[in-house]
């Protein structure tokens, strides 16, 4: 696949799109919507899956490494709901 091989470059972008849209535009615009926020998380599993399949060498892992941050912070706030109703 010859597009294989732009694919961390390409998750690289929409890591930084995501930082564009999470954390730029909300502060000039007052906040996010339920659409933002759709863009928002959209913008991360976009990131992490191009990284993911991306072509080997360094700039995959380094793009996997950014893109898994978010991916798990965003994971996290999935469980720890559930584990604090269990904990009840």
């Amino acid at each position: 696949m010859a597009l294989r091989k732009y694919l961390s470059i390409i998750s690289l972008l929409l890591f930084t799109l995501f930082i564009i849209f999470a954390y730029i535009t909300p502060i000039e615009v007052n906040g996010t919507s339920e659409i933002g926020d759709i863009v928002v998380i959209s913008l991360i599993i976009a990131s992490f899956l191009t990284a993911f399949f991306s072509q080997k060498g360094k700039l995959r892992i380094f793009a996997l490494i950014v893109s898994v941050i978010p991916v798990l912070f965003l994971l996290g706030l999935i469980v720890l709901p559930i584990f604090y109703l269990l904990e009840q």
